[in-house]
């Protein structure tokens, strides 16, 4: 009989490949921070392509909080490069 702690395992481990595809698919987003119409494109694709892959894994208490932290994190990317192109 699987454990919660043998689900969660089993999770994460099916996670891998997702968030290495998720990786993957984030860094394919090109974007002109100068261009607003390019950068609110660039934050609905961060949304949703994290929702998307993500979802499956909402549940799980280790991988639910990390989806919601990796987007934060994509997202800040996205505001950290428009306030160097302001600057520039």
């Amino acid at each position: 009989m699987e454990t919660s702690v043998d689900v969660i395992r089993t999770q994460i481990r099916n996670a891998e490949p997702v968030l290495k595809m998720l990786d993957e698919r984030m860094e394919a987003i090109e974007f002109d921070p100068r261009v607003p119409a390019s950068v609110a494109a660039a934050t609905a694709s961060v949304q949703q392509i994290v929702e998307d892959m993500m979802t499956p894994f909402k549940a799980n208490p280790v991988l639910g909080p990390l989806a919601a932290e990796l987007k934060s994190n994509y997202l800040d990317n996205i505001r950290f490069r428009v306030s160097e192109a302001r600057k520039a």
